[in-house]
């Protein structure tokens, strides 16, 4: 199970994901939207998975011919890789499937409908329901901002923009916005540019994208308020800025809770 990239991309999200097993609960089942034609090994697959009961990130990767540590990375998963049932996982850097394969093979309109790849909108109605009991009481006092800089675009998980964006200049100082240990240091993702994934206690993950120095390394424990990089460019935007995301058990939530 190990190799030389086991400790790359453990969070957005470690190895051990296969053998430990990560059972999302009881016993497996199929996925509900599979027909008899059991689908395998699938090469074009959905951007967004509801994790059903008995799933682990390896069989996910499995059945969809996908790298589980990338699925970790996307979803900021935990060290573990825990997953949860109902619990929507990214499988690609898409953020829709303009046209999606699977539908015209199931011939009854009926299966259209439960088809995961279709349906990334409710993401919003149905995390947030769950959260509340579970989340422990972070004060917005408790995470510092990361960098000095304007808010240019916020929290919209419909318009999958899974942080807050902020401008500032090029090698601008960018802090750690609470204590924890680097979980991961790179750039195996390309729409995140250069990253850093911050573990901090009670499940949380902060991410800092598109960055230039990175002064940190893997496994290495931070203080919140320390100088964990600076700000590097980010393509999508052509600008320097930052973008900064929090996760709670690999969901993304809105940073404005915390940062003000």
């Amino acid at each position: 199970m190990y190799s030389p990239q086991s400790s790359r991309l453990l969070a957005w999200s470690a190895v051990l994901a296969a053998s430990i097993g990560l059972v999302a609960c009881s016993a497996p089942r199929q996925p509900t939207n599979a027909p008899h034609t059991r689908t395998v090994l699938v090469s074009n697959a959905p951007p967004v998975y509801v994790v059903q009961r008995g799933d682990t990130v390896s069989a996910i990767a499995s059945r969809y011919g996908l790298d589980y540590r990338q699925i970790g990375a996307l979803n900021g998963l935990d060290s573990n890789y825990t997953i949860y049932p109902e619990q929507r996982l990214r499988l690609t850097n898409q953020r829709s499937v303009s046209t999606a394969t699977p539908r015209p093979v199931y011939n009854t309109p009926r299966t259209t409908a439960p088809i995961v790849a279709g349906t990334p909108r409710p993401m919003p109605n149905t995390m947030p329901t769950s959260m509340p009991n579970n989340t422990p009481n972070w004060t917005a006092q408790t995470w510092l901002r990361p960098v000095s800089g304007n808010i240019i675009r916020g929290f919209d998980k419909s318009a999958n923009s899974l942080g807050m964006w902020f401008a500032a200049p090029a090698g601008t100082a960018v802090r750690a916005a609470q204590a924890g240990t680097v979980l991961y240091v790179g750039s195996d993702l390309p729409e995140y540019g250069r990253l850093v994934l911050i573990q901090h206690s009670n499940d949380y993950i902060s991410a800092y994208a598109h960055l230039g120095n990175i002064l940190v390394q893997e496994k290495q424990t931070v203080q919140a308020g320390q100088t964990i990089a600076n700000v590097g460019y980010a393509p999508s935007i052509n600008q320097s800025a930052l973008e900064f995301q929090i996760r709670y058990r690999g969901t993304p939530i809105n940073p404005a809770q915390f940062v003000r």
